[in-house]
């Protein structure tokens, strides 16, 4: 009898473990996320230490440049990824709420499974991404600097750029973002 009360217990234990939610994925404490084209979009953080080029999500103090990062495979950009650079900004001596200005932020996206790239894009030699300046088209706020993270909100609309020799900045093709919220953790150099 005590093997089957056994029995029935681990199955009851196992039972409630099962993940019971509404079969959304699990969002990642470090993470840019955004809604686009009605699906929201959450790329995890999976680098922490500069990745190949030493300049992902590492704040240069000479330059005061932050470049945030997340990748949607959490390996490289090629099937999407939410980029936040911040130019100019002392994030070491800020006073928060602080909605970056001008050049001071950039928003660039891109996730061909919520929204397809142009033709063009689809050549070797040619770079192409979703993008939005702070100067009348994204609103970023940073709302936390502390022990090594930041965390903040976005939205706007993003403009399709093309790349290749020149820069073309399509007006007609926009995406709007919402709700757009992003905590990373950074090293300083």
């Amino acid at each position: 009898m005590k093997s089957i009360v056994m029995v029935f217990a681990c199955v009851a234990l196992l039972w409630s473990c099962q993940n019971d939610d509404d079969g959304s994925p699990v969002v990642s404490e470090f993470s840019i996320k955004g809604e686009v084209e009605g699906n929201t979009l959450p790329y995890k953080q999976t680098v922490f230490d500069g990745g190949t080029n030493g300049t992902v999500n590492v704040y240069n103090r000479a330059d005061k440049t932050l470049l945030l990062q997340s990748f949607k495979n959490g390996e490289n950009d090629s099937e999407g990824f939410w980029t936040i650079r911040i130019n100019g900004v002392d994030i070491e001596n800020l006073t928060v709420p602080y909605s970056l200005t001008g050049v001071e932020g950039i928003i660039t996206w891109v996730d061909e499974s919520a929204k397809a790239l142009q033709e063009p894009c689809s050549a070797a030699d040619v770079l192409c991404f979703y993008s939005g300046v702070g100067v009348d088209e994204v609103k970023i706020t940073i709302t936390s600097v502390e022990d090594g993270t930041i965390s903040g909100e976005f939205e706007g609309k993003l403009y399709h750029i093309r790349v290749n020799p020149s820069v073309i900045r399509d007006t007609d093709d926009v995406v709007e973002v919402a709700g757009g919220q992003f905590k990373i953790r950074f090293q300083t150099k």
